[in-house]
């Protein structure tokens, strides 16, 4: 089973981010509108600013000897343009870009499960992702196939539940492929356990382990 997840990253625009401190005061500033910009020319030579930034974000350019950042298409902002250039040209709208107030920010984010990048971290970055559990979270899948008139077929639509320390977590089904997964999972949670649902069984089912990353339990044949 493969699952591949990509999302981009970029200069976060944070709030309260470490490149701008009292050594980088008047070099790494934030405009009104929350876009943080490095100056290109106060910043000349100044490569300590680069580590500044605990996403690694901030890029030197060893020809023109000054760290870089992305600065949201502030130029052609200024120019009148109502979004930056980067999700102007995304086909499927999957990149989008909004100017809020922090309140209504919070609320869209809480709406649509929006995350950014380690929170931890306390630096307010303000790219947001949807679906970042695709990539932090773990996943439990697997096959189920079943004998139809002695021919191995893919097993569609059998229910299967998934258990965490006893009790009831997830319910899915398999899809036209047999192939079923249990998403947003937490690694060191406890132990995880895969059942058949209506008492069904099959080879290797019901499957307990303890999650240490994304798990594919393989192909099991319904009884």
């Amino acid at each position: 089973m493969i699952d591949a997840s990509h999302y981009p990253v970029a200069c976060n625009h944070c709030d309260d981010g470490p490149c701008m401190n009292a050594e980088t005061a008047d070099v790494v500033t934030k405009r009104a509108d929350g876009i943080v910009i490095i100056d290109p020319v106060r910043a000349k030579g100044r490569k300590d600013i680069v580590g500044m930034c605990p996403y690694g974000h901030i890029h030197w350019n060893d020809e023109l000897q000054l760290p870089q950042n992305w600065i949201f298409e502030a130029h052609l902002l200024d120019q009148g343009w109502k979004e930056p250039r980067v999700s102007q040209v995304c086909p499927t709208g999957a990149l989008e870009a909004v100017k809020v107030e922090d309140a209504a920010m919070a609320e869209r984010a809480a709406r649509g499960g929006l995350r950014t990048l380690r929170p931890e971290l306390g630096t307010k970055a303000r790219i947001y992702y949807r679906h970042f559990d695709r990539v932090d979270k773990a996943f439990i899948g697997g096959s189920l196939a079943e004998d139809r008139n002695g021919v191995e077929e893919c097993a569609q639509g059998v229910e299967l539940e998934l258990w965490l320390n006893g009790m009831l977590l997830q319910t899915t089904k398999t899809d036209v492929f047999g192939d079923y997964k249990f998403e947003s999972l937490d690694p060191g949670a406890g132990e995880y356990e895969v059942r058949l649902a209506q008492g069904r069984t099959a080879t290797g089912l019901p499957a307990t382990l303890t999650l240490e990353r994304s798990e594919y339990l393989g192909l099991a044949r319904l009884a």
